[in-house]
């Protein structure tokens, strides 16, 4: 389940760094794409954290 979450978070980061172009393209550099730009950068950054916890948890349940 931890690992799904993990996809998750990159489908988001990639949806918004996509989503982000394309506004950048179309209109400059906008309150949109910035919005975007930071919803990326926190998705890239939750992906990471969460793949930290998960492989935290699974090296303490192989220690048990």
């Amino acid at each position: 389940m931890r690992r799904f979450i993990e996809i998750v978070w990159m489908v988001v980061a990639a949806v918004s760094a996509v989503e982000g172009y394309i506004s950048y393209t179309a209109t400059g550099f906008n309150h949109t794409t910035q919005i975007f730009g930071i919803v990326f950068l926190v998705a890239v950054f939750m992906y990471f954290l969460r793949r930290w916890q998960r492989l935290r948890i699974q090296k303490m349940k192989d220690k048990n």
